[in-house]
């Protein structure tokens, strides 16, 4: 990376950056019980940004040497050259102070796919005949990387992933229930296959009793995983600096005015040590951490890239992300966080009427600019008098984002850990139920 900075240099480019990155990934993956793949594959690559007269270009070469970096480095300045002026353009970032996070698990270097086929078999082995697991997995991701700039900033971070999950339906008479799927996000090597066995057997003999869903307004619980994937489409866009700068999101100069729930807190944190994309630096090496968003119900702020932070006067909060299919630095959450609130699993569910959701589909055609979802919930369990009488058939949510946080009822305790969020169960009230 420091030869790749002094070659843009010295070629004339204004300013150079260069990130390094190394993967190793070892999976092993089950499809209908059986074992079909065991793979490690190692990624490598130097990604290079240049400068030149506030145009910019980027090139990644996957050729580990001087030679290849070398070209690299000519090709993306030849392009910056021949590219349309940034008049907004002001620099690359500076060195920061550098949050110290614990995520590199020195055990997982050596597991190979002996270590990881035990667990996905013993997930297989507790699954009964009545249930078809159709996908399971296990696997472990070491990642290093490297960034250095005309600006100073030359550093470093490393961190650990194990993921071990499955996918499975019930055999009914007529067919099967929805796909069920349990995951556990780890940075230290402790694979859980009970963890995830159990509640998937328990979710789908609880399913194989159904009923219609019915419209109008009801209460819902979103399970963390189908509450990442509504807001993920919604709100978090919506905290996006680069969309509040283009006047894209609902929430652009609201800081400092109520938007949801009192009860509500979120924080972007991309230094807690359980976040499954926490580490030192976002990719410009700005130094990651914890940004408080919406604190008891009241707006703070946003989340923020280098670039369109300086644009609008202030510090970016460490959330570049470099998106390869369209070769930008885009601005996205690091680990959304839900402060956990007092609540059991019993008193969360201790409503009269009302459904369970764990999952959705067609959250993807939400409007992060109006905010407006619709979405069906599968599975769903239907809540009758404090318990889940079984699965609810047809369910359908339509409503607002805005308007939803604002309906926040009830936080549960125990947060659970998915790749973007770490959220507990969350209770709304007055949902807009549409049955199918």
């Amino acid at each position: 990376c420091q030869y790749a900075v002094s070659v843009g240099e010295q070629g004339g480019a204004d300013v150079v950056e260069a990130i390094w990155v190394k993967e190793i990934t070892n999976t092993i993956e089950a499809e209908l019980c059986e074992i079909n793949t065991a793979s490690a594959i190692r990624d490598e690559s130097i990604r290079i940004r240049v400068i030149k007269d506030r145009a910019l270009s980027s090139m990644v070469t996957y050729k580990m040497n001087k030679e290849g970096v070398k070209t690299a480095v000519e090709r993306a300045l030849a392009a910056a050259r021949a590219s349309k002026k940034d008049e907004k353009w002001d620099s690359l970032p500076s060195p920061g102070r550098y949050p110290q996070v614990p995520v590199w698990d020195p055990a997982m270097e050596g597991i190979g796919s002996d270590e990881l086929i035990g667990p996905v078999l013993e997930m297989l082995d507790v699954v009964p005949d009545n249930i078809l697991a159709s996908f399971a997995a296990h696997e472990v991701v070491l990642s290093q990387r490297a960034c250095v700039n005309s600006c100073s900033i030359e550093h470093t971070d490393k961190g650990t992933v194990e993921e071990i999950g499955m996918v499975a339906v019930g055999k009914l008479e007529d067919g099967v229930t929805p796909a069920f799927f349990e995951t556990d996000f780890q940075r230290t090597y402790n694979p859980s296959p009970q963890k995830i066995a159990e509640p998937l057997i328990k979710n789908i003999n609880l399913f194989r009793k159904t009923e219609p869903a019915t419209s109008g307004k009801s209460t819902i619980i979103f399970a963390p995983s189908a509450l990442d994937i509504l807001l993920e489409f919604t709100l978090f866009r919506a905290l996006s600096g680069g969309n509040v700068a283009r006047g894209k999101s609902l929430l652009a100069g609201k800081e400092g005015k109520k938007v949801a729930a009192p009860v509500f807190t979120l924080h972007d944190d991309g230094t807690v040590p359980e976040g499954v994309n926490s580490r030192e630096m976002d990719d410009e090496g700005v130094p990651r951490q914890d940004t408080p968003l919406i604190e008891n119900g009241i707006l703070q702020g946003f989340i923020w890239n280098d670039y369109w932070a300086k644009r609008m006067g202030v510090s970016s909060t460490g959330n570049a992300h470099y998106d390869n299919r369209n070769d930008e630095m885009s601005i996205r959450q690091n680990t959304m966080v839900i402060t956990p609130g007092d609540y059991t699993r019993e008193e969360l569910f201790d409503v009269k009427d009302g459904y369970y959701i764990l999952d959705l589909q067609g959250a993807h055609s939400s409007n992060p600019e109006s905010g407006d979802f619709s979405v069906l919930c599968t599975p769903a369990f239907r809540i009758k008098k404090g318990e889940i009488t079984g699965g609810a058939t047809g369910t359908m949510l339509s409503d607002n984002v805005f308007s939803l946080l604002e309906k926040v009822d009830a936080i549960g305790r125990e947060p659970t850990i998915n790749e973007h969020t770490i959220f507990p169960h969350t209770r709304f009230v007055d949902v807009n139920v549409a049955a199918k």
